[in-house]
């Protein structure tokens, strides 16, 4: 797993800050902007030690809107 990765994931649940929850290759993956039982498609935007910090991708351009 790297930044820039993409993968599609389900929402399990929602962290004590609101990130989503789900899991990449069983490790611990949290999502901006997402509700429990949200599925799609996340680009990771961070890997740490044992986490991965991901943000949902637009099915329509994910290009556009990025800073």
């Amino acid at each position: 797993i790297k930044v820039g990765d993409i993968y599609e994931v389900e929402i399990k649940s929602l962290t004590q800050r609101g990130d989503g929850f789900a899991r990449i290759k069983g490790v611990a993956t949290f999502v901006k902007n997402v509700t429990p039982g949200w599925k799609g498609n996340v680009r990771v935007t961070r890997v740490g030690p044992s986490y991965v910090v991901a943000e949902p991708v637009s099915s329509e351009s994910s290009s556009e809107g990025e800073q």
